[in-house]
């Protein structure tokens, strides 16, 4: 999630217990636990994944399959006969009737959980009390185990780990009460777990039912320490920045806990601060833009264009004979979300949930004077958008709607829309058609809806201008395919080619004339796209089409900023000659293998379509078939539209616990492709400074590969200097 949500508060406000897997084992287990304690207390139940467990993976083990016995080849039917109304049809009265079941309900669940083995105190301890005993769920119990492990001093504390955090089993906490002075609760965000550790304790402290003091800290330490934070998560490198300095005040790390642990705390807070001293100048930030070729940057540039020149006088009164009008753009969910960013910032006011642009357009209607436009993509509209142009159009408001229609669901994935033929699993569908849903909802009103192909600038700029000037609820249909899915479809033709004659006979390409250039950078500002670069050439710098980007949709072309683009096209009637003769591919020898210990651990980094992603899946696979125990995060965030992307893999001789996560200056390998992103492997103020001179080897890209303020020459970063701080932040020899 992108805001700061905690669905553990949502859970609790709605009586549901919230259930938290710690590890991808866990996440594979925990299902079939949470329906045994529903089924059980009859109460539905929360699971709740953080994005580093969603983002990550590692070795599992597995049971053998179990089919279920009702699935869609072997149906059943039910007995309506035997369902119990009076829990599942709810008004009142059944609702208070069913309100006085929760605590029994709730008693019941917590003990299940306790069957089942959710919750459970590792290490306990059974002579004497510790200094401290630890309360912790979910991923911060990875973090916790994580970070005892590198103190070396795991395994020597009491831990009590709720699989099941709300409602927590009160006499597992007893049972660690007594087993510890003090009880140090770890956990992600706000104190939900702190909040019901302390009333009990506070609770049976005053009825006089514990027999020893015991403290509760967490998000505040004793003496004035910093405790974990509530914003942002943890990090294993924050959990050991916590507990050391706590360790060595309290005494924890004695001598007698484990041989050599205060040296070791000592050697871990020297690392942590040795990697916030990295001197790194501000590193720009990788903005997410449209892919090459998007169908929705012909919108974008068209909807630019008209936006500020409506708000030019001369223009409105030469033109249209009215006033300047300020257009108020709405979007949301999708991939024209991407509107957010430069250079198309002015087109996105507001951002919603999937669907909700259109509801924010419908209740600002009444109250301004502004036209309005709301962006909506053929799958938002089946999905919920349609509800908002039936609103605006019951309410007769002023509102054009652009849908823009790339025939599949391109934002997560090309899953299918009810606007094509086909299901996910590849079977033929009805085809649900956008202008027949909009006539049947708007009845009998007269409501003009227009498919047209956006790439056809000048008509549909006309179109646009005039659409937005009338009122009433207005529909723009822009039709044109995602350019991943066209460009696939294009190189399997290319492949089946190649494969029947070795060539392509004819290949079209976008190309700058260097010699016409000016290198004004109107192109980029423009449209912000990847396929643009700059190069060095004899007149001075110009910008260039990268071919490893550009997919020859000509948008640059269409949008006339000048005269120095031009379409080739390249003709063959024999192979291409191959650049790449030297490497000899099938003759490189296997590479001489390192020790590495009982860990070894690699950072990847790169920008989207780099094959961050495959070069992880390369290494998680390959590690796993040599038998090492493997955990791994895999942040790809907005890769495919040119963000930064990075993974971290972790490979263990033996099973330790490990999130994935690399603990500050921890890293074995950096895998740069590319070296803006490297960088982020030392830079100080991100939580990725895995980089250590001590440790870390590195293998850097140092081809630059501009950002996309920097092909729009609002920002630049200097491919030497980033260099010269890798290689001093990584090791000399290797």
């Amino acid at each position: 999630t992108q805001v700061p949500a905690d669905s553990r508060y949502i859970s609790k406000h709605l009586f549901i217990p919230v259930i938290e897997p710690s590890n991808p084992q866990e996440i594979k287990d925990y299902v079939d636990l949470a329906f045994r304690v529903s089924r059980r207390s009859e109460v539905y139940c929360g699971f709740i994944l953080p994005n580093n467990l969603a983002d990550g993976g590692g070795t599992v083990r597995c049971k053998p399959n179990q089919f279920p016995k009702v699935n869609t080849r072997n149906l059943k039917t039910i007995d309506t006969a035997a369902i119990d109304t009076d829990k599942f049809v709810l008004l009142p009265p059944k609702t208070w009737w069913r309100e006085e079941t929760i605590a029994p309900r709730f008693a019941k669940a917590v003990a299940v959980a306790g069957e089942i083995g959710l919750n459970r105190i590792d290490f306990p301890c059974t002579d004497g009390r510790k200094p401290v005993g630890f309360v912790t769920s979910g991923l911060a119990y990875g973090y916790l185990r994580q970070a005892l492990g590198e103190l070396g001093v795991d395994g020597e504390f009491p831990i009590l780990k709720y699989g099941m955090s709300y409602p927590i089993d009160t006499d597992m906490l007893g049972d660690l009460a007594g087993q510890c002075e003090r009880i140090i609760v770890v956990e992600e965000r706000r104190g939900f777990l702190q909040e019901q550790v302390s009333e009990w304790i506070l609770a049976n402290r005053q009825s006089g039912r514990l027999s020893q003091p015991v403290e509760v800290w967490g998000k505040h330490m004793p003496d004035g320490l910093a405790g974990f934070p509530v914003t942002r998560g943890l990090h294993p490198s924050i959990v050991i920045a916590v507990l050391a300095p706590l360790f060595k005040r309290i005494g924890a790390a004695t001598p007698g806990a484990a041989a050599g642990a205060v040296e070791t705390l000592d050697r871990e807070m020297h690392t942590i601060a040795a990697t916030a001293e990295a001197d790194v100048a501000p590193l720009p930030t990788r903005l997410a833009t449209f892919c090459p070729g998007c169908p929705h940057r012909d919108s974008a540039d068209v909807c630019l264009e008209i936006k500020k020149q409506f708000m030019d006088p001369g223009y409105m009164r030469r033109m249209f004979d009215c006033d300047p009008v300020d257009l108020l753009f709405h979007g949301d969910t999708g991939c024209y979300t991407m509107l957010m960013y430069p250079p198309n910032s002015s087109l996105m006011h507001d951002y919603s949930g999937m669907g909700l642009g259109g509801g924010t357009g419908s209740g600002t209607d009444p109250f301004i004077t502004n036209k309005q436009v709301v962006f909506m993509g053929d799958s938002t509209f089946f999905h919920s958008g349609q509800i908002a142009i039936s609103h605006a159009l019951k309410l007769n408001q002023d509102i054009t709607f652009i849908i823009l229609d790339n025939h599949i669901t391109a934002m997560t994935g090309h899953q299918p829309t009810p606007g094509v033929d086909w299901n996910v699993v590849g079977d033929q569908t009805p085809v649900q058609d956008i202008e027949d849903i909009v006539g049947g909802i708007a009845g009998e009103t007269d409501v003009p809806v227009t498919r047209t192909d956006p790439a056809e600038r000048r008509a549909y700029r006309n179109l646009l201008e005039a659409t937005f000037l009338t009122d009433g609820v207005k529909i723009i249909i822009a039709d044109k395919e995602c350019a991943i899915t066209h460009t696939r479809r294009r190189r399997r033709e290319e492949r089946a080619e190649i494969r029947e004659q070795g060539y392509v006979g004819s290949v079209e390409q976008m190309n700058i004339n260097q010699e016409v250039c000016r290198f004004c950078l109107a192109c980029a500002e423009m449209t912000g796209c990847p396929g643009l670069k700059h190069v060095q050439t004899d007149y001075g710098r110009k910008m260039d089409t990268d071919l490893t980007n550009c997919v020859n949709d000509g948008a640059c072309e269409r949008i006339g900023a000048c005269w120095s683009f031009e379409r080739v096209t390249i003709k063959r009637s024999q192979p291409q000659r191959t650049r790449v003769p030297e490497l000899g591919l099938d003759d490189i020898s296997e590479p001489r293998k390192r020790p590495h210990g009982d860990m070894w651990r690699c950072y990847l980094a790169g920008v989207g379509g780099m094959g961050i992603g495959l070069a992880t899946q390369i290494l998680v696979r390959a590690g796993h078939a040599e038998g090492y125990h493997v955990a791994f995060v895999d942040k790809k965030g907005l890769a495919i539209r040119n963000g930064g992307v990075n993974s971290q893999v972790a490979f263990m001789s033996k099973p330790r616990p490990s999130t994935g996560l690399i603990p500050y200056g921890k890293a074995d390998l950096i895998i740069g492709v590319d070296v803006l992103e490297a960088a982020k492997a030392i830079d100080p103020a991100g939580r990725t400074r895995v980089a250590s001179a001590e440790r870390t080897a590195a293998v850097i890209n140092t081809e630059k590969i501009a950002t996309i303020r920097g092909i729009m020459g609002q920002e630049d970063f200097d491919v030497d200097q980033l260099e010269e701080i890798v290689r001093t932040h990584t090791r000399a020899d290797d």
